[in-house]
């Protein structure tokens, strides 16, 4: 087991001061159970869940300005979602390296989505022990945030599409405000409906300024539309 945690650590960029924390996090509950010899992963599991939730939670909070608690929540899921994380389980060979019962790897328990995802929490959460907060931030950003591809819906076709369908035109933007130097500058953007101002934006790019607004602008018209 040493060359393999040796292995390991070379993999995720991580080198432990305590080798036996990863060796914790790697080891199932039907091992502990069938080899009396280790303590299992599961309190680690919890451990890193939460460190995970909080990682992601504090990058979206300020990636995503303009985005709303819900919009916040479905992107959180798609990064700390079991499919996520045992699909980086995967890229890593974590199962290679998990200590699991004979039964267990007879029945492909080495291979399965819900073991391997809470592996991957566990070694979080054996990071974190080892190394502190940092470097467990540092993993979780470079192997499931950083990777990660969030869906974010294209609200601005939204609108087009709903502005044609019920009034026959098309939306208009405009610059409303430019600051900051030319490294991080800070775009304003209004859209309008018939010189009408609908909504307005802000964000680090003209596209992602446009997408805020967009989407407050089709928020006041659907909500025009149920009110009246």
């Amino acid at each position: 087991m040493p060359n393999d945690v040796e292995k390991l650590e070379k993999i995720i960029g991580f080198k432990f001061q305590n080798s036996e924390l990863l060796t914790k996090a790697l080891t199932h509950r039907s091992y502990a159970a069938e080899t009396g010899s280790h303590e299992h992963n599961e309190r680690m599991e919890f451990l890193g869940d939460s460190i995970l939730a909080a990682v992601v939670a504090d990058y979206l909070y300020q990636k995503y300005p303009d985005q709303d608690e819900g919009r916040l929540s479905q992107l959180k899921s798609q990064i700390v979602s079991r499919q996520n994380l045992a699909q980086w389980a995967k890229k890593i060979k974590l199962g290679n390296f998990i200590l699991i019962s004979k039964g267990e790897e007879a029945s492909g328990g080495r291979k399965r989505d819900s073991l391997l995802s809470n592996a991957m929490e566990a070694v979080i959460a054996a990071i974190y022990l080892d190394g502190g907060f940092m470097p467990a931030k540092k993993f979780i950003f470079n192997y499931l945030i950083q990777q990660r591809r969030l869906v974010i819906h294209d609200t601005k076709s939204k609108l087009q599409e709903y502005i044609q369908s019920v009034y026959r035109t098309l939306p208009e933007y405009k610059v409303l405000k430019e600051e900051g130097p030319d490294h991080q500058k800070v775009f304003e953007i209004g859209v309008y409906l018939k010189k009408n101002l609908l909504g307005s934006g802000t964000g680090h790019s003209k596209k992602e300024a446009e997408q805020v607004a967009a989407r407050k602008a089709l928020k006041t018209l659907q909500s025009k539309k149920v009110s009246s």
